[in-house]
């Protein structure tokens, strides 16, 4: 009974601290911390026309989500293109992303509803927003690894 109403207090001061964090981040306070961020990481950050934090990795674009309702919820995206010359291709394509998948923690791969484009975004949990520079230049190396593994599995 006594472990029941520690775990419950302990709950309870989660949730009060939790909603004392995601009091003070607006949307536009999150875009300022993620670009300056960026910014002194070496980035060129910019917000895209989605509101989210848009910048360019050895030429790749890459974006930061902006989501100021769950701050706990931390996401970074990449958008590719991949021409799908031949039948094969358009058959390989879902088994690469597959592929990738299983072969990639942390990042997931997407196909895009218009052929062959696909997305591979990297998405954590983190308990305060500032929390996100621990893990960025994993989370790309992420990225970068699924791409890798997509790729791979294209050109089997």
């Amino acid at each position: 009974m006594r472990f029941s109403k520690v775990f419950a207090l302990s709950l309870a001061l989660v949730c009060v601290f939790t909603s004392a964090v995601s009091a003070q981040y607006s949307r536009t306070e999150l875009q300022r911390m993620y670009m300056s961020y960026l910014s002194v990481e070496g980035y060129s950050p910019s917000i895209d026309s989605d509101g989210d934090v848009a910048f360019k990795k050895e030429g790749r674009p890459f974006w930061i989500e902006v989501n100021e309702n769950d701050l706990g919820y931390f996401r970074i995206g990449y958008l590719a293109n991949y021409a799908l010359d031949y039948d094969y291709e358009a058959r390989q394509f879902p088994i690469a992303i597959d592929y990738a998948n299983r072969r990639t923690k942390v990042a997931k791969v997407y196909s895009m509803e218009d052929g062959g484009r696909f997305m591979i975004s990297a998405e954590i949990y983190i308990v305060n927003p500032e929390d996100f520079k621990i893990v960025f230049n994993r989370m790309i190396n992420a990225i970068n690894r699924a791409r890798e593994n997509f790729l791979e599995k294209m050109e089997e």
